[in-house]
């Protein structure tokens, strides 16, 4: 059983238990995908551009930001073993700073006054041991506490949405128990579009959210206890990395442990004791 999960681990143990266990619990490594590492870039340029003083906040000083983030960021495995062409790299660097200048047409930020950038948090509330990262925490006009989520992906469909909402609440809910201010906004950014999802944290919606993911954190349980992690099939299955070892399509998930490369054994079908005295 892990000592506790972030918003996004819930939701990976409700859309597939199995992939779950590959990646939270055995802590498989995953190949490095274009798309995450480009938000990851993103996400560097803007802390840089948000620890500058309000009137240097400009455009022009965010991709002088996000070329440092370049640099910082080279030697990352994420970034180091991406396997692109000269084109793609360019495409990649190009479309990086798309979403940078992008982000100018959601707010000003010369107007935001963060307080907290890639601000780690851990709380249990109630059974829940939740941690996560969270983008920018800052104070609106009122001194009232705002959380923001940038996203550098697709604007989701309506069912998506709730779940990335469901996501955000429990960041309020961590906020709330750790600094005793619940916030009174969260705000999703879709730079891409660009697009500001925002919702109002209430009692309820928390309340709902968190009794939702208490049963998801006693399924976890069960699901370690029992050492039964099934498969679900759906739609996002041909982009997981762990699909060559999923039951559902003909693998072997006790295989999966070669990801983790040499030196690692794979279980036997049989205890070792019984495989000797056969």
């Amino acid at each position: 059983m892990p000592r506790g999960l972030s918003p996004s681990s819930f939701s990976a143990f409700k859309d597939c238990p199995l992939a779950f266990r590959f990646s939270y619990l055995d802590r498989l490594p995953q190949p490095p995908s274009a798309a995450a590492s480009k938000g990851t870039l993103v996400h560097r340029a803007l802390e840089l551009l948000m620890l500058r003083k309000p009137q240097a906040r400009t455009i022009a000083n965010a991709v002088i930001d996000l070329d440092r983030a370049r640099v910082e960021l080279a030697l990352h495995p994420d970034f180091e073993d991406l396997e692109l062409t000269v084109d793609e790299w360019d495409r990649f660097h190009a479309d990086a700073e798309v979403l940078v200048r992008k982000y100018f047409e959601l707010e000003d930020p010369t107007a935001i006054t963060p307080i907290g950038l890639e601000l780690r948090l851990a709380a249990t509330i109630g059974t829940v041991q939740l941690r996560g990262i969270i983008d920018r925490l800052e104070l609106d006009a009122e001194g009232e506490l705002v959380i923001t989520d940038y996203k550098t992906g697709a604007v989701p469909g309506e069912r998506y949405e709730i779940k990335r909402l469901a996501g955000v609440h429990m960041y309020a809910a961590m906020v709330e128990h750790v600094l005793g201010k619940r916030p009174v906004k969260v705000q999703l950014l879709y730079l891409s579009k660009p697009e500001a999802i925002i919702t109002t944290p209430s009692e309820q919606s928390i309340t709902g959210v968190m009794r939702k993911t208490d049963a998801l954190w006693s399924a976890i349980g069960r699901a370690c206890a029992k050492d039964d992690f099934r498969p679900s099939t759906g739609p996002l299955c041909n982009w997981c990395s762990y699909k060559a070892y999923c039951p559902a399509y003909g693998g072997d998930p006790l295989q999966a442990v070669e990801l983790l490369g040499p030196g690692h054994m794979i279980e036997p079908a049989l205890p070792l004791a019984a495989a000797t005295a056969s």
